[in-house]
C-alpha cells in the first residue's frame, strides 16, 4: 500500500473537519477525492503531507508512518515531504524566479543536487510538459494553464512517490483542463501514486482508478472507477446527477 489512513479525526479549533477517515490506496493508483464544497476533500489532502495535523488516527504514506497520539517530529515531517509532493490550487510559484529557477531551487537546497544535475532533470521535465519555450520567463508572464504545468513540473523535480493535486483544473478553460487531465493520465505510467481533489465529475471520471466520495467530513462511498456508472449510495448517485 502506498497510502493507508486509519480512523483519522481532524479539527479546526472546536470544529471537527474529518470524522474517522479510513481508506487504503495501492501504489500507482490515481485516487480522486470527490464531493461538494465543504466535504473535507482539501482537509484530507492536506493531512497527507501534514499541512493539517490530525488529532487522532494513523497515517502510512510513501514508507512514512505516523500515529497521531504523539506529535510528529520536524525531522519526520521533512522526510515525509521529500517523498510526497503537492501541486497547490494557487500554484504557489516564486514570482521573482524564472520557470527553470523555480524548478531547480528545492532539488539543489533540499536534496543537495548539483546545479548541473538539477538542470538536467529540469530540461527533461520542461520537454515532457511542453514548457521548454517558457524556461526563462517569470510566472507572471505565463497563462494559468502554463503556471499549472510549471507547478506540476516543480513537484516532479523532487521525484516524489506520491503527488497531491488540490483542484488542479479549477478556473481553467476546457482545453487547458484536457491538457492537465492528460498529464495526470501520463504520470500513471511512472508508478507515482496520485491523489486528486476535485468537484468536477468529468475530471474525476477521466482520471480516477480509485474514487472516494465525501460529504460533511465523512467518506460516503469509495471504490474503483465503475462506481461512476454504478453508484452504491443515494448520496453519490444524487451528486452524479447534478
Amino acid at each position: 500500500m502506498s497510502i493507508q489512513l486509519k480512523a483519522i479525526n481532524c479539527y479546526y479549533g472546536t470544529h471537527q473537519a474529518l470524522f474517522d477517515i479510513t481508506l487504503n490506496c495501492s501504489a500507482g493508483e490515481k485516487l480522486v477525492l470527490l464531493g461538494p464544497s465543504g466535504a473535507g476533500k482539501s482537509s484530507l489532502l492536506r493531512v497527507l503531507n501534514l499541512l493539517e495535523m490530525p488529532r487522532s488516527g494513523q497515517l502510512q504514506i510513501a514508507g512514512n508512518q505516523f500515529d497521531f497520539m504523539r506529535v510528529p517530529s520536524e525531522k519526520s515531517i521533512r522526510e515525509l515531504r521529500q517523498n510526497v509532493g503537492m501541486v497547490f490550487q494557487q500554484y504557489n510559484l516564486w514570482p521573482h524566479l524564472t520557470v527553470v529557477q523555480n524548478l531547480i531551487e528545492a532539488p539543489c537546497h533540499v536534496l543537495g543536487l548539483t546545479k548541473a544535475k538539477a538542470m538536467e532533470r529540469a530540461d527533461k521535465l520542461l520537454q515532457r510538459l511542453r514548457l521548454t519555450d517558457f524556461a526563462d520567463r517569470f510566472p507572471l508572464h505565463l497563462s494559468g494553464g502554463q503556471q499549472q504545468r510549471v507547478a506540476i513540473a516543480r513537484a516532479l523535480m523532487m521525484e516524489p512517490q506520491v503527488l497531491l493535486f488540490d483542484e488542479p483544473t479549477a478556473a481553467l478553460d476546457p482545453e487547458i483542463t484536457a491538457q492537465i487531465v492528460s498529464i495526470i493520465q501520463e504520470l500513471a505510467d511512472t508508478g507515482i501514486t496520485q491523489v486528486i481533489v476535485t468537484h468536477e465529475v468529468g475530471v474525476a471520471r477521466k482520471t480516477a482508478s480509485h474514487m472516494v466520495y465525501m460529504e460533511n467530513g465523512r467518506v460516503v462511498e469509495q471504490g474503483d472507477n465503475s462506481h461512476f456508472t454504478q453508484p452504491q449510495t443515494t448520496e453519490f448517485a444524487n451528486y452524479l446527477s447534478h
